[in-house]
């Protein structure tokens, strides 16, 4: 699982800075652009651009752009300085300052004419382009998209072509494979292109030829290619249809198909595992006041909840039960029994090793592992063998000079933790033969290879829906510069939320199924984890009907309820039958005692920390960009500064 998820934060941190917007310092709008191409037989053409702009705050001026990007002709140039008028509000700006500069593959100019929000601009910039056809012994042919880069989107354009014989030849535009088609209309003086809403970073693409006329030839007859084109240019047309149907069956039709039967097979997979390892149902709310069985904490822990000793102290998995809890109802279990005592001298707590009378293996490891050899230990002593000092470390790594030094260091981590780990597995075996001595039936079982296989089967099933969404998310956005690529992220959310609430559950079957046979045992202890947590709301005679206050407090201390039963046997003057366990509660630093128990887990997720030190390190990123609808050369785009 842990695997799983690095892989797929990468992925998401993959996706994010791909989807990610510049947040503009300018508010504004385009509602109307209007081109006029108006192309001569010497192969050269007047591009005229109406750009309206409603201005939604302050701004300092516009820019617009047009590019030469390949593959326009060989030869095309724009020439000269563009001619540039600014209207204000209806009113022609005498005087308006143009900076122009060359791109890498167009020329760009900012218009510097200051205004206010509520501004209506209309910039009208007229270039004059040289070289703008393609001449083939057959035809003459317009590959080139006028609108490629406007940071917003347009919400009318309306674009004219004329000046050759429209009547002998064919125009085509195209927006994209998933954008509407724009409407072409042939009109006495050429073709006019209308398209409402047009996206930002959209591209306007137009396809046109015209047959070759005797006044083109003698024009141009040193750039004319000596080959026929007309066919090649209506295959290509005919092409792009195709392609647009194969492409939106493929992206509206197949792969969300495709993706919805994965989605769907895999939480029937997942759900089948889950109904085949459901935990019997129990009354939430019932009690039980009597002890279901008198077992050491670290017993009932395993037996009951499944729960081991070494994983949890190494924090892997999450559990019903504290690990920290676990080692402080031992601690209170020793005491109970008379094999430590607490005391304190001059007021400062002390543990104190008795007698070994009574004690399992797992017991004596685990009094090891607190005492370290000593007979009794003060609180701040307590697990003292698996102290590190990770700040101090830490200070070190940093002042290590080369790979070795740092490494020794790294290795004092792995050291503490190996240490524990080898302690911690004995007390775990330990237990596991308490288990066997006394007969107590296995409570729970593991995943059956079918359920496991289907499991497997599920996870792979996501993992390939996360695949195919960015597949669909990058092929949309960047490939083909569709607002449907969006369409495809959203998916990803509820897929991802789906996978981890069913791994989640998944995993923690995983860990042990709770065997329906022998589930009235944990239904027992369950109802007498209510009783403790209700205790504070009993009456007197309830409170007198419990003998066995001592074993309670053991029990609290396990479900994490300690100071709660403390807190009623303050309140009711209710003394333990145990002196040193009745000394222990009464006394102000016991539970300051019992919460210091923690250092045996905070030493572990030191030694963690430390055999993982790392230099810090940082990388930069990358982009993309896109390409071009179907091969249409030129660019142009704009916006507002």
């Amino acid at each position: 699982m842990k695997k799983f998820l690095i892989w797929l934060g990468c992925l998401i941190a993959f996706i994010v800075p791909v989807i990610s917007v510049k947040a503009d310092d300018v508010s504004y709008r385009i509602p109307s652009y209007k081109g006029h191409l108006s192309i001569s037989d010497n192969s050269s053409a007047t591009f005229t651009q109406e750009i309206t702009y409603d201005f939604e705050s302050d701004y300092h001026g516009q820019y617009v752009t047009l590019g030469s990007a390949k593959p326009v002709p060989d030869g095309f140039y724009i020439s000269g300085n563009p001619t540039v008028t600014a209207t204000v509000n209806g009113q022609t700006k005498p005087y308006v300052r143009v900076e122009a500069s060359e791109l890498s593959d167009g020329t760009k100019l900012k218009v510097y004419n200051q205004g206010h929000s509520g501004d209506k601009v209309v910039l009208k910039v007229t270039w004059q382009i040289n070289r703008i056809l393609n001449l083939y012994s057959d035809i003459a042919v317009l590959n080139w998209f006028p609108i490629s880069d406007w940071d917003k989107s347009i919400g009318h354009v309306d674009f004219t072509v004329d000046g050759l014989d429209s009547n002998k030849g064919e125009l085509y535009a195209h927006a994209g494979f998933f954008q509407k088609n724009p409407q072409v209309q042939r009109t006495d003086e050429g073709y006019n292109i209308q398209f409402d809403h047009f996206p930002a970073k959209g591209k306007l693409e137009l396809h046109a030829y015209w047959p070759m006329t005797p006044s083109l030839k003698s024009k141009n007859s040193t750039n004319i290619i000596n080959s026929s084109a007309k066919d090649k240019f209506l295959k290509q047309e005919n092409d792009i249809v195709r392609n647009r149907k194969i492409y939106h069956i493929i992206f509206y039709g197949l792969l969300p198909g495709l993706l919805l039967v994965l989605f769907v097979l895999a939480i029937v997979f997942y759900s089948s595992v889950l109904r085949s390892t459901r935990p019997p149902r129990f009354p939430k709310d019932s009690r039980l006041y009597d002890i279901p069985q008198n077992l050491a904490p670290l017993v009932l822990a395993q037996n009951v909840y499944n729960q081991r000793f070494d994983i949890s102290g190494l924090n892997s998995v999450t559990y019903p039960l504290s690990f920290n809890h676990m080692v402080q109802a031992t601690i209170l279990d020793l005491i109970d029994r008379g094999n430590l005592s607490f005391n304190q001298s001059r007021g400062e707590p002390i543990l104190e090793f008795i007698k070994s009378d009574g004690l399992a293996d797992f017991e004596v490891a685990f009094i090891d592992m607190l005492f370290d050899g000593q007979s009794q230990v003060k609180e701040k002593d307590m697990f003292s063998r698996y102290y590190i000092n990770e700040d101090e470390i830490e200070g070190q790594y940093k002042k290590a000079k080369n790979r070795t030094e740092r490494d020794k260091l790294r290795s004092i981590g792995r050291n503490i933790r190996s240490l524990f780990l080898e302690d911690a597995t004995r007390v775990t075996q330990g237990v596991e033969n308490q288990e066997k001595q006394l007969g107590l039936p296995s409570l729970y079982r593991q995943l059956t290879p079918s359920e496991t296989h289907l499991s497997s089967v599920a996870n792979i099933m996501f993992i390939s829906l996360y695949v195919l969404i960015a597949i669909g998310f990058f092929l949309l956005s960047i490939g083909f510069s569709s607002n449907l690529s969006f369409l495809y992220l959203l998916i990803f959310f509820p897929v991802i939320t789906m996978h981890l609430i069913y791994r989640l559950q998944i995993n923690g079957r995983a860990n042990g199924c709770l065997v329906p046979e022998n589930s009235d045992i944990y239904y027992q202890w369950h109802s007498f984890n209510n009783m403790i947590k209700s205790i504070e709301q009993f009456n007197q005679a309830e409170l007198q009907s419990i003998v066995l206050w001592n074993r309670i407090l053991v029990y609290a201390t396990l479900y994490g309820q300690a100071k709660k039963v403390s807190d009623v046997l303050k309140r009711y003057n209710i003394h333990l039958s145990n002196p040193s366990l009745d000394a222990f509660t009464y006394s102000p630093v016991s539970f300051a005692m019992l919460y210091n128990s923690t250092a045996l887990q905070n030493y572990v997720s030191a030694s963690d920390t430390v055999s993982n030190f790392s230099i810090n390190s940082s990388s930069g990123s990358g982009g993309f960009s896109g390409g071009g609808f179907s091969g249409g050369g030129g660019g142009g785009g704009g916006g507002a500064f």
